[in-house]
């Protein structure tokens, strides 16, 4: 479904926009938003991938435009998607984070199979559908969805676009940083969706996993390259 300019959903008071990427750091980085504009400025904003349709705070969303109220949104939308569908003012600064390419997979697998588990309470129901139904993790990590996800979102957009990219292995140091970039005068620090000890992963199955995302490692290296050229500006 395409959307001529004059369809798209109107945003005039839009100062912020989150892309969040699955399994960096974003359940923690709304609440911190939320803390910092306000519980009701900030909203959960997602596109799902295959209908297309908006999302805010998990409800389908069919207004031609965002209530006044709201300042930023931080959610799951690729890119293209959501410029297609809403009028994101010019002003708007862009942020997002990312991750080291197998360790953002490693952690969404995991994090959906801890969910999986906590949801079908096998044990105290005496079933036993986990052993027959769930994927392994190169299954997972083969599938084309799962596969280069970072790239995916941000697909059709220059990393200069954006007023902040932060790297979930330096989230304190970045998030500091993210704070002086929009004067925060304070802000809570806080994580989320943190999940539990992994199970050693083969060797050989992590080579594989590195070769599945390529597109994410030059990605992730272009964020390495820019983050280092914006500090050393900054340092000036």
């Amino acid at each position: 479904m395409l959307f001529s300019k004059d369809k798209r959903v109107k945003a005039g008071n839009l100062e912020l926009v989150s892309l969040h990427i699955p399994k960096t750091a974003g359940t923690s980085f709304r609440n911190i938003l939320k803390a910092v504009y306000g519980q009701e400025n900030i909203v959960r904003f997602d596109i799902k991938i295959k209908t297309r349709k908006i999302d805010i705070e998990s409800k389908p969303f069919e207004r031609d435009r965002l209530p006044e109220n709201i300042k930023g949104i931080h959610g799951h939308f690729h890119y293209l998607d959501l410029v297609e569908q809403v009028n994101v003012p010019p002003s708007a600064k862009w942020i997002t984070w990312l991750r080291e390419p197998s360790q953002r997979v490693l952690s969404n697998y995991f994090y959906l199979s801890e969910r999986l588990r906590e949801e079908l309470d096998e044990e105290r129901k005496g079933l036993n559908i986990l052993a027959k139904m769930q994927r392994s993790l190169i299954e997972f990590s083969r599938d084309e969805i799962n596969r280069n996800r970072m790239s995916k979102f941000l697909a059709g957009m220059d990393l200069n676009q954006f007023a902040f990219i932060g790297l979930q292995e330096t989230y304190e140091a970045d998030l500091k940083r993210l704070a002086g970039i929009l004067g925060w005068n304070s802000y809570p620090n806080l994580k989320h969706n943190v999940t539990s000890a992994r199970p050693m992963v083969d060797p050989e199955v992590l080579a594989e996993i590195r070769e599945l995302n390529s597109d994410d490692y030059r990605l992730y290296a272009e964020a390495i390259e820019w983050r280092t050229r914006n500090l050393n500006i900054a340092a000036i």
